[in-house]
């Protein structure tokens, strides 16, 4: 982008350029490579502050790099006045004298760098507007699980009081830790190993209910476990399988989730066994896959996707997600 810039002021000099003796293609190439050193010295300058700049408000940070690239731009334009007026051809030197070639000089960077540090500006409350708007969106998002999860969990509770009070007790232990999990400031990403501790967590709760008609088989290979997955995104898939497909099957069944991958992709897929046509239709978690889609867009973009497939009766949730080396330290959810 600053080479660009650089070269179209290269262009437009040379267009303004009043010298009728000189070849308009050799200034545009002398131009070009002043200008371009102007804007690899700046654009190394900038890089290099940024470890002191970091922690500087932001109007003291777009001075002050106002005031560099402004400096740099003299110094490169006083040794480029040396070199034009002692070692180039008289007919491309510059015509004015040293102390006028470098105010004229100082003056286009002042209004240039003006420009380019403004569009960066603008271009960077941008930015954090959409990623505040963004994480505000993924906020709710995440929020609406909590209620969801809560009145199928009661209702599971409520069935069981009566009939087994010490489950029940087990139960409402096994529903705090799973709600201090939801509740807590947390990173969106986390190990998939503490979001099957999780999805672990929630079986018990619905074994105690289904007893043994629910059964849950695992394959997912130990060097998966460290990989980052979104906070709550399994969980609601397995609580999805075992309403809609487990708890409308008169007999035993049992639900797999298995993950697999390569390199650059995780997949972690859940699936169950699809219930008969006539069986009753729940209506207690149809907005959980949605919600899971929508905060994988918010938090990969196009990277990663949610898939929903059944074949020989068996229905598969699949998420697909990008394997991000490290867990970045994103707001909390």
């Amino acid at each position: 982008m600053l080479a660009f810039i650089m070269e179209l002021v290269a262009i437009v000099l040379t267009l303004a350029s009043s010298s009728l003796d000189a070849d308009p293609m050799e200034r545009l190439l002398l131009l070009s490579l002043y200008l371009q050193w102007i804007g690899l010295c700046s654009g190394a300058a900038l890089c290099l502050s940024r470890r002191w700049l970091r922690f500087a408000a932001p109007g003291l940070v777009f001075g002050l790099c106002w005031i560099l690239l402004v400096a740099i731009t003299v110094v490169i334009s006083d040794l480029a006045y040396y070199i034009a007026v002692h070692f180039l051809d008289p007919r491309i030197a510059p015509a004015e004298g040293r102390q006028a070639f470098i105010i004229r000089h100082l003056c286009i960077s002042a209004i240039v760098s003006l420009l380019l540090l403004r569009y960066f500006w603008a271009q960077n409350r941008w930015r954090g507007q959409v990623r505040a708007e963004g994480e505000a969106r993924y906020q709710a998002l995440h929020a609406r699980i909590r209620p969801h999860f809560l009145f199928n969990a009661l209702n599971s509770l409520a069935a069981l009081i009566a009939i087994k009070p010490q489950a029940a007790e087990a139960m409402v232990e096994d529903l705090a830790d799973l709600f201090r999990v939801s509740l807590e400031a947390r990173q969106r990403l986390v190990p998939l190993s503490e979001e099957l501790d999780l999805v672990r967590t929630y079986m018990r709760i619905e074994q105690t209910r289904l007893g043994a008609r629910l059964g849950i088989e695992w394959d997912v290979p130990e060097r998966f476990m460290a990989v980052p997955v979104p906070l709550l995104t399994v969980q609601p898939l397995v609580e999805n399988a075992v309403y809609h497909g487990v708890s409308k099957l008169s007999g035993n069944a049992t639900i797999r989730v298995v993950v697999d991958g390569d390199d650059r992709e995780v997949r972690v897929a859940v699936e169950n066994p699809i219930p008969p046509s006539d069986a009753p239709v729940s209506h207690g978690s149809q907005h959980a896959v949605g919600n899971i889609a929508e905060r994988l867009k918010l938090i990969y973009g196009d990277r990663a996707a949610l898939e929903l497939t059944q074949a020989d009766d068996i229905f598969r949730a699949q998420l697909k997600l990008p394997w991000i080396k490290e867990a970045h330290k994103e707001g909390g959810a």
